[in-house]
């Protein structure tokens, strides 16, 4: 009996570490789609860049919400903003517990 306790708790780690990684994964992968956005689009206008970010996000399998992409331009630059939730637990096609997570990058003219 102890032993399969001791089952259940590593694959409990292992899976929370495939997780943590996938969130990780998740952020670094948003942090390319928009830098390239805003070297494909220049620094001055924010909704050609702001539609990439999401075509982009969409196509490698990290639908985002519009509502939670704002891309603002000003004299000083562009600002991208992005808020999202990784799925930790989810049962049955209902997320239990995820980790929200967010970007914001500023670039200079």
């Amino acid at each position: 009996m102890k032993t399969l306790g001791l089952l259940f708790v590593a694959v409990g780690v292992l899976y929370l570490l495939y997780a943590g990684a996938m969130a990780v994964w998740s952020y670094f992968t948003l942090s390319s789609i928009v830098e390239d956005a805003v070297w494909e689009h220049g620094r001055s206008a924010a909704a050609p860049v702001r539609e990439r970010i999401l075509r982009a996000a969409a196509a490698s399998g990290l639908n985002r919400d519009e509502q939670q992409v704002s891309v603002a331009a000003d004299e000083r630059g562009l600002s991208v903003r992005l808020r999202w939730t990784w799925p930790i637990v989810t049962y049955q096609g209902t997320t239990w517990v995820e980790v929200p997570l967010s970007l914001e990058r500023s670039f200079a003219r």
